[in-house]
């Protein structure tokens, strides 16, 4: 594949180029023969006609796998045959979805604040799409390249985690952190840019694009991200070329003007923990047709959680409303799908779900790989999975994490155990919480910034 080209999509086959593949949104999963397919949803918004299309196909083509939510907003099918993906994306393209940029070395999905009734973004992201869209070496960057647009400053579209964060300020300029990534070795973003007019941050988003395509390593998939970029450069000449590139760019392109409307969802969103991230259809199906009544919409969170608005509570499925306000434990598909899974942790995340009390501001994260990609590293409460030899047999374990950011700032969790057997995670887990909730809780500190306070004092005793 040519570095300028752009895979055809719907495709009229899975491509035979592994990298082609993967830019449409397809892996390999753990049993051979199948593949997963990604879809991209910009923001986590779909229609109601959108959400019901993605559901009729996963009855149709994948019936023994539930629709999944991943953690950027995207959703995906499992245990699609090879034979029926051109059926699959011909059908997404016609209910106006793509697969196109989903994984592999491109522009990921660009994700936003998933509750937050500031003002709507979808008009900034479709302007940064359209500025990336004519660069030629879009599809073939050295590494993926993540975007997130938070729209106030509680930053919840995590933007220390990726290589470009927008996050807004109270005048409706924004923050820009660049350089952010998680992975075997957690490395959060820069802050380079205080202040900036909306209309400019296409210009931004082009310049760090061809800074990563023209410094990233290209030999060395480890070491190729835009932060990997800023390491070797050093913080002063990583931003001063950015800046000398983002002034080109202004200079050649001069903006037109972009005024963000008002909130694009009214009022802050019902968050519904999902399980494993699996949806469950007939479930689903009810809320969609509350949400279509009440003239409300329903989208894909950043923690394996759906956001409605529109709807109270008790206008919710009756199955669905105690998924209000429940913990959201974070769980990949692990060895149970994965080919980079190392352990497994479905039932793992069923029992940590179940030492946790039903209502809990809280975020716990399993990986099952040092990959990372539920973000354990910055959860408030993170696992990640290993193996270690017991008795001469390799038994699952997982790394213990605690007090991170949540990539709403630039805060990485701190170990507490470098491998704690599968068996007592949940144990370890509910203690901790208890914790929190019998000496923090109660003067609505969450748990992250009481474990960090917790911390700091007991390094000082």
């Amino acid at each position: 594949m040519s570095a300028a080209s752009r895979p055809e999509f719907p495709a009229a086959a899975p491509p035979a180029d592994p990298r082609e593949a993967r830019l449409l949104g397809l892996y390999a999963q753990r049993q051979e023969g199948l593949l997963m397919q990604r879809l991209k949803a910009g923001g986590g918004r779909l229609t109601v006609e959108q959400w019901r299309a993605v559901l009729d196909l996963a009855g149709d083509l994948t019936p023994d796998h539930p629709l999944r939510l991943t953690t950027r907003q995207d959703l995906e099918f499992h245990g699609l045959r090879p034979e029926l993906v051109p059926e699959v994306q011909r059908r997404l393209a016609a209910a106006g979805l793509t697969t196109l940029g989903a994984c592999g070395d491109t522009l990921r999905n660009i994700t936003e604040c998933p509750g937050c009734a500031g003002p709507d973004l979808g008009p900034l992201a479709g302007r940064i799409r359209e500025a990336l869209g004519g660069l030629d070496c879009l599809f073939s960057l050295p590494r993926k390249f993540k975007i997130s647009l938070s729209a106030c400053a509680e930053a919840c579209a995590k933007p220390w985690i990726n290589d470009l964060g927008l996050a807004a300020n109270p005048d409706g300029t924004f923050r820009a952190v660049l350089g952010g990534s998680l992975g075997p070795a957690p490395g959060l973003g820069l802050l380079c840019y205080e202040s900036l007019v909306p209309a400019d941050v296409p210009a931004l988003a082009v310049a760090a694009v061809r800074l990563h395509d023209v410094e990233g390593d290209r030999g060395n998939r480890r070491r190729a991200r835009l932060r990997h970029v800023r390491e070797r450069l050093g913080d002063g000449e990583f931003r001063r070329r950015l800046d000398g590139l983002f002034r080109a760019e202004l200079a050649r392109n001069p903006p037109a003007p972009l005024a963000l409307g008002p909130a694009g969802r009214p009022g802050r969103a019902l968050r519904l923990a999902v399980a494993h991230g699996e949806l469950p259809a007939d479930a689903i199906r009810a809320l969609l047709v509350a949400v279509e009544v009440a003239g409300g919409s329903l989208s894909a969170g950043l923690e394996h959680d759906l956001l409605v608005n529109g709807l109270g509570v008790g206008e919710l499925p009756a199955v669905l409303r105690d998924r209000v306000g429940a913990p959201r434990v974070v769980a990949c598909p692990a060895a149970h799908l994965c080919v980079h899974g190392l352990v497994e942790t479905r039932e793992l995340s069923d029992a940590i779900r179940a030492a946790l009390p039903p209502v809990c501001d809280l975020t716990v994260a399993l990986s099952g790989c040092p990959n990372n990609c539920t973000h354990a590293p910055v959860a408030d409460i993170g696992l990640v999975g290993r193996v270690r030899k017991v008795d001469g047999l390799s038994r699952p374990h997982f790394r213990l994490l605690a007090g991170g950011g949540g990539g709403r700032s630039p805060e990485v969790a701190s170990e507490l155990d470098p491998a704690v057997p599968a068996a007592e995670v949940p144990e370890r887990v509910r203690q901790l919480v208890g914790l929190w909730l019998s000496s923090g809780a109660s003067d609505g500190t969450g748990f992250s910034a009481w474990f960090r306070t917790r911390a700091s004092e007991k390094g000082h005793g």
